[in-house]
């Protein structure tokens, strides 16, 4: 598996963007949180309505508030991708930092919560195989 991105990070230079992806983190996850929850009504809402047309307005409104969180947070993936980050889970806030460890493409993987870049996994892994830094020596090439 290829990283497909030309930004490199080692843990330093993780750590240096981690203060901006941590506020571009909190805003996705604040925003997913509300689409869940509007999601969750407008289905209700749905569910109810049937077929007599009931609940019609509020069901129109709720589509655009999911239409306007959906631009929202999908601005907010564009900002990290722009930084070379790939978002791996919008409701915990998973993070990879695409790097090379041993020669082998990796990413260095923060979760929202997390004070730094502390932990790591081979491209080919993820969140489950993290592993907890220095375990390996980790370089960034640009």
């Amino acid at each position: 598996m290829a990283i497909v991105t030309r930004t490199l990070y080692s843990v330093a230079e993780a750590n240096e963007v981690l203060p901006l992806a941590r506020s571009i983190v909190r805003d996705i996850v604040d925003e997913f949180r509300t689409l869940r929850t509007v999601g969750r009504e407008r289905r209700t809402l749905e569910v109810q309505a049937g077929t007599d047309g009931a609940h019609e307005e509020r069901l129109a409104e709720l589509g655009g508030e999911v239409a306007r969180q959906s631009e929202r947070i999908e601005s907010y993936l564009q900002e990290l991708a722009s930084l070379g980050l790939e978002v791996r889970d919008l409701e915990l806030g998973l993070v990879d930092f695409p790097t090379i460890v041993e020669g082998e493409p990796a990413y260095l993987s923060w979760r929202l919560g997390e004070e730094q870049v502390a932990f790591w996994h081979p491209a080919d892994r993820g969140f489950t195989d993290r592993v907890p830094l220095p375990a390996a020596p980790v370089g960034a090439r640009r």
